[in-house]
């Protein structure tokens, strides 16, 4: 089984990366023979979306930057890992823009109310994780939703979901064995 960890975070030792990374452990545990890659979205070069509506029929964004070699990578995985923390009560710019461009994995065959999706009958599996600095889950806004609900619109299977609240300092999160514990079993649902 191949995984694809996509994470919004640029902080690469921070919370985030700490859950992605029990998570991980997890799948691990279930199945060594995993392979795991992960890309920080920071790292790369994505372009807003400009509506040019140029993917219209192909799949494919016209935009000559960073973002097929990410859509190559979930084309040959079997899950995808969409991790962010909360800024301003949703994801951050970085995953933002990746989830607009990724409006070239669905397309309007008769009307623009329904859509075909790219991953769709593909038996690809998703897990969205989520960290916010307040206590309180309003807090978070719709940052695991709104990572649940894409991965659910580009056609990927969403197994599970986990909110990490509370956490700012980077790696603060290494602190708190139970939620890391159930990042491991969330891991482990991947591949089950």
């Amino acid at each position: 089984m191949k995984i694809l960890t996509i994470i919004g975070s640029r902080r690469k030792k921070g919370n985030t990366a700490n859950l992605v990374q029990a998570t991980i452990k997890g799948a691990l545990e279930a199945d060594p023979k995993t392979e795991t890659e992960t890309l920080f979205l920071g790292d790369l070069n994505i372009q807003a979306c400009t509506g040019c509506e140029g993917c219209r029929n192909s799949w494919n964004c016209i935009i000559k930057d960073d973002y097929p070699g990410i859509i190559r990578k979930i084309d040959t995985c079997d899950a995808v890992i969409l991790a962010s923390p909360t800024y301003w009560y949703s994801v951050t710019s970085d995953m933002k823009r990746f989830i607009d461009r990724s409006y070239s994995l669905i397309q309007y065959p008769s009307n623009r109310h329904e859509w075909i999706s790219k991953y769709t009958g593909s038996g690809k599996r998703s897990i969205s994780l989520a960290v916010c600095e307040q206590q309180e889950e309003a807090m978070m806004g719709n940052t695991l939703t709104l990572l649940r609900d894409f991965s659910r619109d580009i056609g990927l299977d969403p197994v599970d979901s986990l909110a990490a609240l509370g956490f700012f300092e980077a790696g603060s999160i290494r602190n708190a064995p139970e939620l890391l514990h159930r990042a491991e079993e969330t891991g482990k649902k991947l591949i089950s």
